[in-house]
């Protein structure tokens, strides 16, 4: 039988799941040395990228359980998610908690936010991030809060997760804070300056990782508030101006969506807004109102991912309920609904890949 040419089977095998190309690796040496090849592997995650092929949703209730993207989208009936038994921080009285999701890898943590993970749950492969104390200042009666960030840096061929630690005093505000960064192909800590005279706000800081920097609401001196972003390749800051909202609002919320920052307004008269900032870094940046609507008693609005057309957004309501916007019809859809009767606490949507979490595969 005659053998085809690498590059040829490559391209037929990158169109394959995950779960089949781990299969074949059993063909022969050349099949196994092929399918583990770091060039085969971005061919797969590239594919995978641009046909929104092998993608599913990850969802934080009773463990850390999965969807696929599909029945999601065209979802009339209750949905049946198949419980990750492979979670590294598994425990039935605990909740894990999903800090985002980047080429197939989801960053997770436990309920206290201390042990964390990165996860191929494709692969089941994982690897505990080094423990890194948190220096606490001394100041009396304060309360630790641990946020994460998680993503790609393509300029070093690195995923980094950015740890930032909020401490409050007895009133809920911000008194200081502490920002860290994660390098896998390091499998290292390294802690950065702080932005002067600013402190983080409000509490969703996590996911929200756009253009190579993780952004949060802060409040300086003079008691005003800001965006700021925080660049984890450089660890440079920069502030982002607010879009044109109006009226008053008693929430914001950072998240990503699609590769874009985004920005939901929760205004007292029970409005939402949801913008974009498209052209990010770019001297043309700006931002783009992509949703305008009315919820009745809903405080906390986060957009989770674009349907596989894109004429709808997924949107994660209050941290219990998942709901489709219809972009063209400017309308809500109804609830989906699961077999659990627990409510959802986070939700990313994930690609199937192969990427690697072996730090010595990556020096």
């Amino acid at each position: 039988m005659q053998t085809l040419p690498n590059e040829v089977l490559a391209k037929v095998l990158c169109r394959l799941p995950v779960k089949n190309l781990l299969r074949l690796r059993c063909v022969s040496r050349s099949w196994l040395a092929l399918i583990s090849n770091p060039l085969f592997v971005k061919l797969h995650l590239k594919r995978s990228a641009k046909t929104k092929i092998n993608l599913n949703l990850f969802l934080s209730y009773e463990g850390l359980c999965r969807v696929d993207f599909d029945s999601v989208e065209d979802s009339g009936d209750l949905l049946q998610q198949m419980v990750i038994d492979y979670n590294p921080l598994r425990h039935q009285d605990y909740r894990t908690n999903i800090w985002g999701s980047c080429d197939g890898l989801l960053c997770i943590s436990n309920v206290y936010n201390l042990s964390v993970f990165l996860l191929n749950p494709s692969t089941r492969k994982f690897i505990e991030l080094p423990f890194i104390p948190v220096e606490v200042p001394n100041l009396p009666n304060l309360q630790t809060h641990c946020y994460y960030g998680f993503s790609s840096d393509n300029t070093n061929d690195d995923y980094k997760v950015v740890r930032l630690v909020v401490f409050r005093d007895d009133s809920g505000d911000a008194a200081d804070y502490e920002v860290n960064v994660y390098s896998l192909r390091l499998n290292s800590w390294h802690k950065y300056e702080k932005f002067p005279n600013q402190y983080p706000t409000f509490d969703r800081i996590g996911n929200s990782i756009a253009g190579g920097a993780m952004h949060w609401v802060s409040r300086g001196e003079d008691d005003k508030c800001c965006i700021v972003a925080f660049d984890f390749r450089t660890g440079e800051y920069r502030v982002i101006p607010w879009p044109q909202y109006h009226g008053l609002i008693f929430i914001f919320t950072l998240s990503s969506l699609g590769g874009c920052l985004s920005l939901t307004c929760n205004y007292y008269s029970e409005e939402v807004e949801v913008w974009l900032l498209k052209e990010y870094g770019e001297g043309s940046e700006y931002w783009s109102k992509l949703i305008t609507m009315e919820l009745v008693t809903i405080q906390v609005v986060r957009p989770v991912a674009y349907s596989k057309s894109g004429g709808k957004v997924l949107l994660e309501l209050d941290y219990e309920t998942l709901v489709w916007y219809n972009l063209e019809q400017r309308s809500l859809e109804e609830d989906i609904r699961f077999h659990s009767t627990e409510d959802v606490i986070d939700a990313a949507s994930c690609l199937e890949s192969l990427v690697s979490v072996d730090v010595l595969r990556r020096l």
